[in-house]
């Protein structure tokens, strides 16, 4: 034999049970993906900054109502903007966003993970999530470098056994896309 000898893996398929995300673990995720990116923040700290500069020129030059009741109602025009535009309210995110989480069934293989569901399937690439992350019982796998996630809950695998085959080839994966990329 000339060579190292190379030990491949064997195949994993896990098929999990069917199931549908719920709103009780949706918002959770909804509200760490808004809240720990700063973009997100952008018009409720304008507003909230034109409300204050609006509060101080009243305060200090009320003779420039101009100014103030400008910076006032432009504080407040954002705000509405903000409050009207982005859920906050858990019934108002999950009023959004459930219609994007059928009931489905996925296979997680090594090429990546199916989904199915009773309009379509679709298959996902380990090539197209950049990390894992474990937020409770559910596993978010991060699409690229942007704010969206494939979310897996733990209650899906049908045994402990499946779930820690599914984690050590998502680790196993991840880091093989991402190896070749960062050199």
């Amino acid at each position: 034999m000339s060579g190292p000898e190379v030990r491949s893996s064997p195949s994993i398929h896990i098929r999990t049970t069917e199931h549908q995300l719920t709103q009780a673990e949706i918002v959770p995720v909804v509200y760490w993906q808004a809240f720990h990116r700063w973009k997100n923040w952008c018009l409720p700290v304008a507003a909230l900054g034109l409300i204050i500069i609006g509060l101080a020129v009243a305060t200090l030059d009320s003779a420039d109502r101009v100014a103030w009741v400008v910076l006032l109602a432009s504080g407040l025009v954002v705000a509405l903007i903000f409050v009207t535009l982005v859920p906050l309210t858990p019934d108002r995110i999950w009023k959004r966003t459930k219609q994007q989480f059928a009931v489905r069934t996925l296979e997680i293989y090594d090429e990546g993970i199916s989904r199915h569901t009773a309009l379509n399937d679709s298959t996902m690439r380990w090539a197209m999530f950049s990390e894992m992350q474990r937020r409770g019982d559910l596993y978010l796998l991060m699409v690229g470098k942007g704010p969206g996630c494939f979310i897996i809950p733990g209650r899906a695998f049908t045994s402990p056994t499946d779930e820690a085959s599914f984690r050590a080839l998502a680790e196993r994966s991840l880091a093989a896309a991402s190896g070749p990329q960062e050199s």
